[in-house]
């Protein structure tokens, strides 16, 4: 579990190459139904089983008879090998039947595989979502060379899906939540690139920079650093400045779309973290100058959080999230430039 942009997906797919897993990545983001969810693990996994095959000529039979009840055809197009199968009338009963057949090639060529689902939260959107979830679990629950990875933005509602007692995925996993990497890892990388283009290290003041306005969050760290390597001399803190400004600045729209679509409460609070964390929400010295009941500030904490544009750190503060929205929110809406 992470926010969006933390590099999740990344990660993951870095690590199963390092270590030379088969493995295929399924995103759900756009998932609208339960044939929709059933589709994209059909096609993915359908390709990642030639990952697992040492021959196709020697291995094409067992591959039929593991899928026979699928009516398997194998056909080469512009893409490499495909594994076409017939699928029923009832997506949930194939979402089980593949993978448990998957599971049982993996097996057969006595290989370790990964099967990688992004955004696994909007499942638990799905008007049959319940029965979506133990189609999977009963699958996963079962296969012994197949490792499952899921994967969401959307921290409460991953955590209602394997922590309700009530749902069907409960427990069934080991829970990892992604957080930004240390300014320590961050700037023994940065100065190897920075001696690799420039033939010296960046200033302390510069690293600072750095990390005051990108507050290491990973999307962030990249973006400001891929424009900052693009120029020929070494930046200085003032070049930074000028370069995160000028990139807050071309996100405003994006930004005053996820503002504007807040309540005036919401707004308020917003307003108010971008100026100073807080970890005493409720206490009348933040409430007081918004005008708020303690109530209404709590309601706007907790909706903040569930659109992922606030989060709470492990000294209990409660940060934004986005540190261009909050360099929007702080500088530039009160600039005179």
């Amino acid at each position: 579990m992470a926010p969006r942009r933390y590099g999740k997906t990344s990660l993951i797919v870095k690590v199963a190459r390092e270590m030379q897993i088969p493995h295929c990545s399924i995103d759900l983001l756009a998932a609208f139904s339960e044939e929709y969810v059933r589709d994209q693990i059909v096609d993915k996994v359908s390709k990642l089983v030639f990952d697992l095959m040492p021959s196709l000529n020697k291995a094409k039979d067992k591959l039929i008879q593991i899928f026979k009840k699928m009516q398997p055809e194998i056909s080469m197009g512009a893409f490499g090998q495909r594994l076409t199968l017939k699928l029923s009338k009832s997506p949930l009963s194939d979402i089980t039947d593949l993978l448990l057949r998957f599971d049982e090639t993996a097996k057969t060529f006595n290989k370790q595989t990964v099967i990688f689902i992004d955004e696994f939260q909007q499942i638990s959107k799905l008007k049959n979502h319940h029965s979506i979830e133990a189609s999977i679990r009963h699958a996963v629950e079962r296969s012994e060379n197949v490792a499952y990875i899921f994967s969401g933005s959307h921290q409460h509602l991953l955590e209602q899906m394997f922590g309700d007692q009530g749902r069907p995925l409960y427990r069934l996993c080991q829970i990892m939540n992604i957080d930004r990497m240390s300014q320590a890892d961050y700037t023994k990388h940065l100065q190897t690139l920075a001696k690799r283009k420039w033939n010296n290290p960046l200033s302390t003041e510069a690293l600072e920079e750095i990390f005051i306005f990108t507050e290491c969050h990973p999307f962030y760290v990249n973006t400001l650093c891929q424009a900052l390597w693009e120029s020929e001399a070494l930046p200085t803190p003032e070049f930074i400045k000028d370069t995160w400004r000028k990139y807050v600045e071309t996100q405003r729209a994006l930004i005053s779309h996820d503002v504007m679509e807040l309540s005036v409460n919401q707004r308020k609070v917003l307003s108010a973290l971008s100026i100073a964390s807080q970890k005493e929400i409720q206490s009348a010295e933040f409430t007081a100058p918004l005008k708020l009941s303690t109530s209404s500030v709590w309601q706007a904490i907790e909706t903040l959080k569930r659109k992922g544009l606030i989060y709470k750190s492990d000294q209990d503060y409660y940060h934004i999230l986005d540190p261009a929205m909050k360099y929007y929110l702080t500088e530039i809406l009160w600039s005179t430039r």
